[in-house]
């Protein structure tokens, strides 16, 4: 699988040859994908949380010297949160390998354990490492912004947007040295590192469609009559948001642009989305529904209404299940990866 193949394309015509002619898509190897991925789309994500999350850190300093920056630091904390989303969908690298899902996004938050801490009032970071997860990150960061202010919150808060910065910093080392990575000299961890991409990628989308929206949902018809679901964000606007941030940093890595479908992406020079590695194996027509079936999801998500209901929210998660499922019946085999689960898989 990992095999480079020198020269080798394959010529696709039909909806792709828009400019006249066909379109030459190169071979990709496994080590062209890893490449694209860590060398050159995931650093800059890493840099861009690690400015949102010191931005954050400023914020609750801000906050906490006069009351009328509570607006700028729940703005800190949307645009923080919205970064990392984007980051960590799907979870690879030093995000796995950190288990910064638990470590910064651990949710349902837990107030009573938040109760506790704040009880503690514990005074720098490594104070924080006895405090529980469940009482940390960004669902605790929302829970204190949402309650009435005590002489605890705000020392608190500060330490909670520290804690969320200093993994951002480790994250972003992380993810600098996988760039240097030469993924040639190692087919055996190249060939590992490709099949959890590509496993991952699942476990982010389903993340987004089960963990995110349809288990809620499920959890609250359960309950009975009169029980609302309970979403990781407190407003609906920062979870809708928040599937929008998710659902787009899967599709980068699945999709082809507009640009790279009228000039494809070179091996070596820049990210290889599954629908390119689909193409340059050969699978044009399951390329072309898997882009199609992308695109489905792209209408839905975006058609979202502001307040969605049950409804709304059932028929999104069957959109996405469309997706899970080609991915899972067809996608995974034609890219030669056997799909399974592992620690590895998220919190």
């Amino acid at each position: 699988m990992l095999a480079t193949l020198a020269g080798m394309c394959v010529l696709v015509g039909g909806a792709q040859a828009q400019t006249g002619g066909a379109l030459a898509f190169p071979y990709y190897s496994g080590e062209h994908a890893l490449q694209g991925l860590y060398a050159q789309h995931l650093p800059p994500l890493a840099r861009d949380f690690e400015a949102q999350a010191k931005a954050l850190s400023t914020a609750a300093r801000q906050h906490c010297a006069g009351p009328a920056a509570t607006a700028a630091l729940k703005d800190a904390w949307r645009r923080a949160l919205l970064s990392w989303q984007t980051l960590s969908s799907p979870a690879l690298g030093p995000v796995i390998e950190r288990r910064s899902q638990r470590q910064i996004d651990f949710w349902p938050a837990r107030p009573a354990l938040l109760a506790k801490a704040l009880e503690r009032a514990p005074q720098t970071l490594a104070d924080m490492e006895s405090v529980g997860t469940p009482a940390k990150g960004f669902p605790a960061m929302e829970q204190l912004l949402a309650a009435p202010s005590s002489p605890t919150q705000c020392p608190y808060l500060v330490l909670l947007a520290d804690g969320i910065s200093a993994e951002a910093v480790a994250l972003r080392a992380g993810f600098d040295q996988l760039a240097a990575r030469d993924w040639t000299g190692d087919e055996d961890a190249a060939r590992s590192a490709f099949a959890e991409w590509i496993n991952q990628w699942l476990g982010g989308l389903e993340r987004l469609r089960w963990a995110h929206i349809e288990q809620p949902v499920q959890k609250a018809r359960t309950a009975g009559k009169g029980h609302a679901p309970e979403f990781a964000r407190t407003a609906s606007a920062d979870n809708a948001a928040e599937w929008r941030a998710q659902w787009q940093a899967l599709r980068a890595q699945a999709r082809l642009t507009a640009a790279q479908r009228a000039q494809p992406p070179q091996p070596g020079q820049g990210l290889v989305p599954i629908e390119a590695l689909l193409m340059g194996k050969g699978h044009i027509a399951l390329a072309q529904r898997w882009a199609q079936a992308l695109d489905r999801a792209d209408a839905a998500i975006a058609a979202l209404p502001a307040k969605a209901g049950e409804k709304e929210l059932m028929a999104l998660s069957k959109t996405l299940k469309g997706v899970t499922t080609l991915f899972q019946t067809e996608v995974a085999a034609a890219l030669d990866v056997p799909l399974g689960f592992s620690d590895a898989d998220g919190d």
